[in-house]
């Protein structure tokens, strides 16, 4: 394990290493044996989740979340957690917000949803609302393709996306920036 993923323990993950020595070696077999490089940080990240009573509670109770309300399988489940350790201990609140927006309100795919699972850990208000309106306005004036990927749109920094969506589109959409802003309703475009 590199001394990064070591200093990410000792900083942020300490509940991981005061466990005993039995179960601290069967919890690095675990995640080993799901796939992760303990080389990297989501290696740290998935022992945090899988590590104690809390956590794994935590981590069962999201993967029935995603299961019986989102419809995923396990091979989705396994995916999205080796992706994204994070979104396996986000809070039951979090999950379905994030979820009933892209899903029911953006039309994407829950599916879709778990091979890019970073997403879930975006902040639905400062990035994942303002960003989606303004896509959904470029939809409606028919300025971009419907089949926009989930993370062309959520994934780049802003400045990349403000360049690729709303300067882009300032001369046929002037509104853009206020509805990105959360000035305008995009009913008002």
């Amino acid at each position: 394990m590199p001394q990064s993923c070591i200093a990410l323990l000792l900083a942020h993950n300490t509940h991981v290493l005061i466990c005993k020595h039995e179960q601290f070696g069967a919890l690095v077999d675990e995640v080993k044996e799901m796939g992760f490089d303990p080389k990297k940080s989501t290696f740290v990240t998935a022992m945090r989740a899988l590590c104690g009573k809390s956590s794994r509670s935590i981590w069962n109770r999201n993967r029935e979340i995603y299961r019986r309300s989102w419809g995923w399988s396990e091979d989705d489940l396994v995916s999205a957690f080796r992706k994204n350790p994070q979104c396996m201990i986000l809070s039951e609140k979090k999950i379905m917000q994030v979820m009933d927006f892209l899903v029911n309100k953006m039309g994407w795919s829950s599916r879709l949803i778990a091979t890019c699972p970073v997403v879930l850990c975006f902040s639905l208000e400062k990035r994942i609302i303002p960003r989606c309106l303004v896509v959904k306005v470029l939809l409606m004036k028919g300025l971009v393709d419907e089949d926009l990927s989930l993370a062309y749109v959520l994934l780049p920094a802003e400045n990349k996306f403000l360049e690729r969506f709303v300067t882009r589109y300032t001369d046929q959409v002037p509104q853009l920036s206020s509805v990105y802003d959360g000035k305008l309703d995009i009913k008002d475009v």
